[in-house]
Order: C-alpha cells, then sequence, then structure tokens
C-alpha cells in the first residue's frame, strides 16, 4: 500500500452505460485502501481498467504515480471512488462490456491539470469546463455542472466510446448509479423550465408542495423569490432538479404521501444562506453544514459530504419528517429519497408511533363507533377495553 500523505481531491466518473447497463463502475466491488500503479490492471462491475502514465501540463509524462479506493466522498458522492494521482486509468468498453453510446460520470478536480482520452484522442487541459462543447475522439463532452477547477461535478460523452482514458493531479472517479434518474422522487415528473411563485402549489410523486417566503441571513423576508424546473445537474445529480432561487418549496408528507422516514436529499448551494424547516421547526444558516449533527424539529440532521458553500452535497434525517421545507438564495435540491412510515397498529393519527396523543384521542372517542373510527382498532365497531389492550401492546 502507499502510504503518501499526499491530499487529495480528485473526482471523476460515474460511468452511465447507454448501450449496455453492466458499465457503471461504482468501485464498491473493490476493497478499500487497495492501490494501482503504471501497468496495473483490474476490473469494476466488469468494466476493465488500466493503469498507465499521466502527462504534466507541460507534456512530459510521469510514470511514478498511483491509483486507490478511498472513501472520502470527493467526488461529491458516498461509499468508494477512485483516486488518480499523477497517474491515468483507462476504462475499455470495447474490450470488456461492450463499445458505450453514452458514458456519464461525476468528477471532482482540486489542484493541476487533467488528461482525458477518448478512443485514442488525448486533451491534456486545465479543467474540464476547457473542454466543454467539444468532439473528442469521435463522441462529443458536455460539462453538466463543475469543471472549473477546485469543485466537484458531472459530465458527459455522447458518441460510440470504446476506450476511455481518465487522470489528473489530485482527481476521483465515482458512479452515479442508474442510466435515467436514479431517484425515488427526483422531480422528474414536472417540466423543465416551468417557474412557481408564492405561493403556489404544485404535486410531484403524490408529493404536495409549496413555495414559501425565503428569509435572508439578515432575518428579512422575501417573498418575490422563484423555483424552476431546472436540468443543469448542480444538485449533483441528473435529470430535472428544483432551482430555489430566493426561495422555499416545502414538502408536505403527512398531507399527501403520509410520514416519511429515512428521508435523504441532494443540494446545490452556490451564494447566499440556506433555510430549513422541519417538522415547524425553522433554521437559517449560511450553509448546509451548519446543520450537521442539530436535532431539528425532532429529528437527527446529518450531512455526509458537501455543505461548506459552493459545492454540492446530501442530507440524512433521522425520524419521522411530516413536512420538509428547503431553500436558498441560490439552491438546487434533487434525488428526494425515504420511505412512508408505517403506522402501528395503535396509531390513530398517523404519525408512524403510539403516545399520548393516541391515547387523548382513543378516549375522545370511546364507546359506540357508527362509521369509521380511528381507535376502532379491531374493526368491532366500538371503541372499548379491547382496543385500549391493542393500543398498549403497540406503545412506544
Amino acid at each position: 500500500m502507499n502510504k503518501s500523505t499526499t491530499v487529495l481531491t480528485l473526482a471523476t466518473a460515474c460511468m452511465m452505460a447507454g448501450s449496455v447497463s453492466a458499465a457503471t463502475p461504482a468501485y464498491e466491488d473493490l476493497t478499500l485502501h487497495d492501490t494501482y500503479h503504471v501497468m496495473d490492471a483490474t476490473s469494476s462491475e466488469g468494466v476493465s481498467m488500466h493503469f498507465k502514465p499521466f502527462f504534466y501540463a507541460d507534456g512530459s509524462p510521469h510514470a511514478g504515480g498511483y491509483g486507490m479506493v478511498i472513501d472520502s466522498s470527493h467526488a461529491c458522492q458516498a461509499n468508494n471512488e477512485l483516486m488518480l494521482n499523477n497517474i491515468n486509468c483507462t476504462y475499455d468498453f470495447a474490450a470488456s462490456v461492450g463499445s458505450q453510446s453514452y458514458v456519464r460520470f461525476a468528477f471532482g478536480e482540486y489542484a493541476g491539470n487533467i488528461n482525458m482520452e477518448v478512443n485514442g484522442d488525448m486533451r491534456n487541459t486545465d479543467n474540464f469546463i476547457d473542454l466543454d462543447g467539444k468532439v473528442i475522439g469521435g463522441a462529443t463532452f458536455k460539462v453538466i455542472s463543475g469543471g472549473l477547477g477546485n469543485d466537484c461535478g458531472i459530465a458527459e460523452l455522447s458518441g460510440t466510446i470504446h476506450t476511455l482514458t481518465l487522470g489528473g493531479q489530485q482527481f476521483i472517479v465515482d458512479n452515479l448509479a442508474g442510466e435515467a434518474d436514479p431517484c425515488q422522487y427526483g422531480y422528474e415528473d414536472l417540466t423543465a423550465g416551468d417557474t412557481y411563485n408564492y405561493p403556489d402549489t404544485f404535486v410531484t410523486g403524490g408529493i404536495l408542495c409549496r413555495q414559501l417566503g425565503f428569509q435572508w441571513s439578515s432575518s428579512t423576508w422575501f417573498f418575490n423569490g422563484t423555483t424552476t424546473v431546472d436540468n443543469r445537474g448542480y444538485a449533483c445529480s441528473y435529470g430535472n432538479e428544483l432551482w430555489l432561487n430566493n426561495s422555499v418549496i416545502s414538502h408536505d408528507f403527512e398531507a399527501s404521501i403520509g410520514t416519511m422516514e429515512n428521508v435523504t436529499i441532494q443540494f446545490g448551494e452556490y451564494g447566499g444562506n440556506v433555510n430549513i424547516d422541519i417538522n415547524g421547526d425553522f433554521r437559517n444558516v449560511d450553509n448546509f453544514i451548519d446543520l450537521d449533527g442539530l436535532n431539528i424539529g425532532g429529528v437527527l440532521v446529518n450531512v455526509p459530504y458537501g455543505g461548506a458553500g459552493n459545492d454540492c452535497g446530501k442530507l440524512e434525517l433521522s425520524g419521522h419528517v411530516k413536512v420538509l421545507a428547503i431553500g436558498g438564495q441560490e439552491c438546487w435540491i434533487d434525488c428526494l429519497e425515504g420511505d412512508v412510515v408505517t403506522s402501528p397498529n395503535g396509531d390513530t393519527n398517523g404519525d408512524g408511533s403510539v403516545n399520548v396523543q393516541d391515547l387523548l384521542e382513543l378516549l375522545t372517542q370511546w364507546g359506540q363507533c357508527s362509521g369509521s373510527c380511528s381507535a376502532d382498532f379491531n374493526g368491532d365497531q366500538s371503541v372499548n377495553v379491547m382496543d385500549l389492550l391493542i393500543m398498549l401492546e403497540n406503545w412506544g
């Protein structure tokens, strides 16, 4: 193992295969801290990978670099990623899973130049944005987000791709899973370009959403912001996303699909402060990372990566989320995930737990029940001691 302490924040490729779905190496099948040198070879999810010399900005080759499987979210993705430290990695699709018609990748570039070669056509440049819109090896290269240097982002290649080589001085490779939008709730049922204003409402994925006012860092409220259905990948996902321009969007789970748990959402923040409200508990902070470790509305907030400002990242919410509102001055959100809470027997208000509020509701319904009573757990058209015993069995 290479013991170098060089700080690398290299993030490159989340391969999305257009023609062969197997060509999506996420490196989860590789072992953390495995290290590769020039002339080494391996594979991830069936895609052949060969390590080759890196070329500095002046064109001189370097064969002393290394690649390493790490887990540090430098590609703005979670779990394993491939760090490339002054070395190139060639993904030989043609020789393994078949030539691709579309390849998508997430990247992070944090220092030095980068190399990219498509079908033998090598480019040596300072930042990915320099290659945006160019045809390389017969494939069109597009930067979806990031690429200015010292950042992470998303890029894609469209065309016939037999081989792809990526490398850098401080550079990493990771995967965005799936060939279309991988998110459970990714705003894909909305129309790109549509714009919402206060106090508009809309429904996406069955979730009732409402635009709210935004609070600036000065605590002044602003109600003339806009929310636009965008698709530029600023939340480090792809497909549709919501661009929150001095606005807040509330997701009212309780009033639509039901209280949720295990909620995650991706974000991009690129200017100004951010707002978040969980279950009626409102916070106004400079950056999402300021929320890490806080209990908001009875929900523990974790920021596993990103959130320092001018970046993208992810929020993880542990607890029952009835309403989630997020906003910012220049903020994007995408890839909402979560599980609808299954109410236990004894839960009269549908919040996923059985507690004193349910007991009080049961007492108000005590007696004969001619219609539908939420406290009639055994369905005998009466709220009585039998229903009380059922509630006590599921208390907590």
